[in-house]
């Protein structure tokens, strides 16, 4: 190649050189033929099982990295398709990865403009604000000032509460809108001390959740916290974290397993420090470092415990791993 441009006005053949001729018929025939194509007609065959291995790999296995492996070099080839955004989508939030999450729901939002209230549309707007606020919980565990953590954080919830409005507005039913809304409303050490303040209105929400869905794991879960930080009922979140358990272990849940099997070990590891049980609190916090080796708060709770147990040069290990972590971890009370 000399770098210089192909001519396009003739073509060279082994007799000489002649005109050549643009049969421009053709042309417009296929490119009415393919503008004809619907866009699921679009769909290769190994896209389409690549689409359908995904799937089961985020709701039976339960594997947001498999998700990944399956799609992350296809979901460009197909701009039309919603479905692969989504499961990426999802994937990347259950990895808290929130940036590459919303980047994903925003292009399955875009091609699900035309749809109006397809159920693909507000499963991308509720997992969209999800991500919003994972966003917000992250920028503010992980803030390097009060004030910067302050707007970020903040924003971010405005941008997952809208989301959940438009949801509620078109599905008032929508059970993990309805717990998403009640996070909001529940004090969480995560998340800036502006972002939530009505339990009552925590709690409504999480009963009518219960109502449309008896056996969902997450509601259980958030009416635990709700018994044990709120309502000095230990007895009974101990019993609900056991319920929550229980339906993982019968694998009731969906995707959202991936999150709640890390959040009931490390609120049990909570739960029995409060009991003064430490043997069990460390028991759940290393069940919780396995899911979450870099999570702060598994290591923090694991080294006064062990400083309760008079292991004090482990556990001041323990907790200088938490703050290596995260110097803004929880200090749980210490001997």
């Amino acid at each position: 190649m000399d770098g210089s441009r192909p001519s396009t006005s003739t073509e060279y053949q082994a007799g000489g050189r002649r005109p050549a001729t643009l049969n421009v018929t053709a042309v417009l025939v296929f490119a009415l033929v393919v503008w004809a194509v619907p866009a699921e007609a679009h769909h290769t065959k190994p896209h389409q099982e690549a689409v359908q291995a995904a799937r089961a790999a985020l709701v039976e296995k339960k594997d947001p990295q498999q998700v990944k492996r399956l799609l992350e070099g296809l979901w460009g080839e197909q701009p039309s398709d919603s479905e692969t955004p989504y499961l990426l989508g999802v994937a990347h939030f259950l990895l808290y990865d929130p940036d590459k999450s919303l980047a994903m729901f925003e292009v399955c939002l875009a091609n699900e403009a035309r749809s109006g209230d397809s159920p693909q549309r507000l499963e991308c707007l509720y997992w969209s604000g999800r991500a919003s606020a994972l966003k917000a919980a992250l920028v503010w565990y992980y803030r390097e000032s009060i004030f910067d953590g302050l707007v970020k954080s903040r924003r971010a919830i405005g941008a997952a509460l809208d989301r959940y409005e438009q949801v509620l507005a078109k599905a008032p039913d929508h059970v993990g809108t309805m717990l998403s809304q009640a996070e909001y409303y529940m004090a969480a050490p995560y998340l800036p001390p502006m972002a939530y303040g009505d339990v009552a209105k925590a709690r409504a929400l999480v009963s009518r959740a219960l109502v449309l869905e008896a056996d969902n794991p997450r509601a259980h879960y958030l009416q635990a916290r709700l018994d044990l930080y709120y309502n000095s009922r230990r007895d009974q979140a101990r019993a609900g974290y056991a319920r929550v358990r229980q339906l993982l272990e019968r694998g009731i849940g969906g995707a959202e397993v991936v999150l709640l099997r890390r959040w009931v070990d490390f609120a049990q590891a909570e739960v029995a420090f409060l009991d003064q049980d430490y043997p069990a609190a460390i028991a759940y916090s290393d069940a919780y470092i396995r899911q979450v080796p870099d999570g702060a708060e598994g290591y923090a709770l694991k080294g006064a415990s062990l400083k309760f147990l008079g292991q004090d040069v482990a556990g001041e290990a323990q907790i200088k791993k938490a703050r290596e972590f995260n110097p803004h971890v929880r200090r749980y009370r210490e001997p």
